[in-house]
Parts: structure tokens; C-alpha cells; sequence
């Protein structure tokens, strides 16, 4: 290789170093120098810097991101940009990512449980409303007491909260049988004086067309009727 191509290549290197650490933000910089200097959560955190590399949602990148999740400075890290982690791509597409929405339910679900405010509200509907929700039957008390959840700051990323495709079974649960049944608003059945309305209706319409169409059948039959007449009064007196 040549002495140019040498500092070319060197320039590059040089200037995508540059450009990369301008990418990484303060915030995320901060923040996991200071998970790094606690031994829980650097812990943590380098589960989720193996785990979560291969762009597939597996099972386990949820789970360490879970795990990360439940420390002090993991959740303050978790809630930055996070362009200071190599796995921040794959947190991206696997809706990992607190400050964006929609979020994995599970995730979502421990953001309002970390919060007072979201978790008092959160506590409330699943001890009064799980077993209806469950049986996808939800009342209007238990609606108001979702709602009120989704109210708080925390806790609105429940309402449109997303799963993984595959091998995600407690997301699914919980979305499909404890958010969804009282999300829905079911509508109200028609009365049974709607319904006798609408059933009657084609009958009278029948009777009204049957009842325009017969006076027209005596005008059409008249000059049949009178021919008849006619030919019955000549053969009369033929006989005679």
C-alpha cells in the first residue's frame, strides 16, 4: 500500500472516530459511567450487552433488559438516548427502548410499577378488574379504573404497548387478557323494537306494492270481459 492511500485511510479512520463520539450523547455517556462504577449494574448490564447483539428479540435480550431495568442506574441508563450502547440497534427494533413508543408490554409494565403515581393506579385495576379482563368481561367501573392508569405519565404507554413475534407468551397475556378486554368498547346490542321495526318493514311494503298493483288488473281485463258479452248475446239470438 502506498504513503498516500496510508493517510487516506488514516483521515478516514480518524474522521469516523470523530463523527462517532460526536454521536454519543452526554447523557448517555454519563449515565453508563455511572453504571459501570456500581457492581449490580454493570453486572446487569453486560447481559445486555451479550445478549442483545443477534437483532432477533430473543427471549433472553428481554430479560436482561428487564433485569437492567429493575437497578437505580440501569433504568436512568435505559432511559437515555442510549447511543453510547452497541446494542442500542437492537433495543430499537425489539421496542426496548423507554423513551420510545410503542413499547414491549413487559417493559411498559415495569415503567409503571417503578413509578408511585402509575403503580398506586396500576395496583388497583389488576386486584379489582383481572378476573373480569380475564374472562373478557370487563365492567365500566373496571374501564375507568384502566383509564385511570393510562392517565399517568408512566402508565400511558400500556394503551398501544407491543410484543415480539415468537416465544413471548407473558407479553401476550398480558396485553391480549389484562389490557385489550378493557381497552375495547363493545357496542350495545339493538332492542328487540329496532329489530321488530326493521322486520316489519318489508312487509308492508309488500302489502303497499300489492295493494298500487291490483286496481290495475280490472281495467286490463275489460275489453276481454266485454267481447265476451258480445259473442254470448250473438249466439243467443242465433237461436232463436
Amino acid at each position: 500500500m502506498s504513503r498516500n492511500c496510508q493517510i487516506q485511510l488514516l483521515l478516514l479512520i480518524g474522521s469516523f472516530i470523530i463523527r462517532t463520539k460526536q454521536e454519543l450523547s452526554e447523557e448517555c455517556l454519563a449515565a453508563n459511567a455511572a453504571c459501570e462504577k456500581d457492581v449490580e449494574c454493570i453486572y446487569r448490564l453486560a447481559f445486555v450487552q451479550s445478549a442483545c447483539t443477534t437483532n432477533r428479540c430473543q427471549p433472553q435480550c428481554r430479560t436482561s433488559v428487564a433485569n437492567l431495568y429493575n437497578n437505580r442506574l440501569g433504568r436512568a441508563l435505559l432511559r437515555t438516548d442510549l447511543s453510547c450502547l452497541p446494542a442500542r440497534h437492537e433495543l430499537e427494533i425489539c421496542n426496548l427502548m423507554p423513551n420510545k413508543t410503542p413499547l414491549h408490554c413487559n417493559l411498559a409494565r415495569l415503567a409503571c410499577e417503578s413509578d408511585l403515581q402509575c403503580s398506586s393506579k396500576w395496583e388497583v385495576y389488576f386486584s379489582e378488574c383481572e378476573a373480569e379482563a380475564v374472562n373478557h368481561d370487563c365492567s365500566e367501573r373496571c374501564r375507568r379504573r384502566l383509564q385511570e392508569t393510562l392517565s399517568t405519565q408512566q402508565g400511558a404507554v400500556l394503551g398501544n404497548c407491543t410484543c415480539a413475534e415468537s416465544e413471548d407468551e407473558l407479553c401476550l397475556k398480558l396485553r391480549r387478557s389484562i389490557l385489550e378486554p378493557c381497552l375495547t368498547v363493545t357496542q350495545a346490542p339493538k332492542s328487540r323494537v329496532d329489530n321488530s321495526v326493521a322486520e316489519s318493514s318489508p312487509s308492508q311494503e309488500e302489502h303497499m306494492d300489492n295493494a298500487s298493483k291490483s286496481p290495475c288488473v280490472l281495467p286490463q281485463a275489460l275489453p276481454l270481459i266485454s267481447l265476451c258479452i258480445l259473442l254470448l248475446i250473438g249466439w243467443t239470438f242465433t237461436l232463436y
